[in-house]
């Protein structure tokens, strides 16, 4: 696997991520009295009640939108019928950014990330699914045969233009019930999220602030909020699909981004990096309006990274992806063949800020990290 550097400290702070991802001594080293005695129910309520309800209740909408758009076009098998379900379907997809790395509670109970959109997708499963009627799809063995991943195949990609596509629905019952199913779970496990949020949960979310412990809510955030920039966008979006994690040869694997079959990967990456920089200031998901948030735990407890605040330089880091990101041109699985050097100098962007949301953030908060990082990376 392809070793990267960081720039300056972050590059001995990453490569002691590989051995164990225990908890390193990050810059500043951590203060546990100031951590402790910070008030984090506030925090928490806003981010739950201005962030994370709403942002599941605009994912619920999107979804239930979604299989009304698929009911639709299995009735009128209209070209005009399958660009209104193409665009249900880009803006439910941009709307899950918002809440794809909230896999804690309900979404963790349920490995929602994993049902929801996992690439590449299993075309040969999907087509087997359909010719044989007889699919689970709650089996982990499908969770690359469904989601939205596998709707963008049925909808951009299981046949030629739009007219064959519409004919090869129109003689094919099953593969109307197959794309039925697939949105309908969507529906389904996003009211499911939402009614849990909206129920006990959040209460119960709340209130579990004493500590930042593992199993605190705290704790929960921070772990789930690393593992998806790390796993899921970093590498997922962009570093898989460059080739950096291809073994030795590094060579691209252009089917491995996200929306193959749209051509518009980057829209998506877009959203998630400003859904979690959102997340991590502390802001409204409707208004923007900028309530308590991590950036105010981390200044509280005046974390630093080389002599400056670290909430100051994550969201720095942001605008520094940002202007990366603006290289790269789409369709994303042609740019990591034809221009790979400029895709890899974004993935080396977005790898800086691992080591300041993974080390020194977590380090700042006294968050242990929980989870495994077998990348090599």
């Amino acid at each position: 696997m392809l070793k990267q550097a960081y720039k300056g400290v972050a590059v001995i702070l990453t490569l002691s991520l590989v051995f164990g991802c225990k908890k390193e001594k990050g810059e500043p080293p951590p203060n546990d009295q100031l951590a402790d005695n910070y008030d984090r129910q506030p925090m928490l309520s806003n981010l739950a009640d201005n962030y994370i309800i709403p942002a599941y209740s605009a994912y619920q909408t999107a979804t239930n939108d979604l299989k009304a758009k698929a009911t639709d076009f299995n009735a009128a098998l209209t070209g005009a019928a399958l660009d209104s379900l193409r665009d249900q379907w880009e803006q439910a997809l941009l709307v899950w950014q918002d809440v794809a790395f909230l896999e804690l509670g309900p979404a963790a109970n349920i490995s929602l990330r994993s049902q929801t959109n996992v690439y590449p997708v299993d075309t040969t499963e999907i087509l087997s699914n359909i010719q044989s009627g007889a699919y689970d799809l709650e089996l982990p063995e499908n969770f690359d045969a469904k989601g939205f991943q596998a709707i963008d195949y049925l909808i951009n990609g299981i046949a030629g233009p739009d007219d064959s596509i519409v004919s090869l629905y129109a003689g094919s019952p099953a593969t109307q019930n197959y794309l039925q199913a697939v949105t309908d779970e969507l529906a389904d496990n996003a009211n499911s999220i939402l009614s849990s949020w909206q129920g006990d949960y959040s209460t119960s979310f709340i209130d579990n602030s004493a500590s930042n412990a593992i199993g605190s809510s705290v704790s929960d955030l921070v772990n789930a909020l690393n593992l998806h920039y790390e796993t899921y966008i970093r590498k997922g979006k962009v570093g898989l699909p460059a080739g950096v994690f291809n073994g030795f040869s590094e060579t691209p694997l252009p089917t491995h981004v996200e929306a193959l079959y749209f051509g518009r990967s980057l829209p998506f990456l877009h959203r998630s990096l400003d859904a979690i920089r959102q997340f991590l200031n502390g802001e409204n998901y409707t208004s923007q309006e900028n309530g308590e948030g991590l950036d105010d735990y981390m200044r509280h407890v005046k974390a630093t990274t080389g002599g400056q605040p670290l909430e100051e330089v994550i969201d720095n880091q942001f605008d520094d992806i940002r202007t990366k990101l603006a290289t790269v041109n789409d369709p994303l699985a042609e740019a990591v063949v034809s221009d790979n050097a400029t895709v890899r100098s974004l993935y080396e962007e977005l790898q800086e800020m691992v080591a300041m949301l993974k080390v020194t953030m977590t380090n700042a908060l006294d968050v242990s990290i929980t989870y495994q990082d077998t990348d090599g990376d």
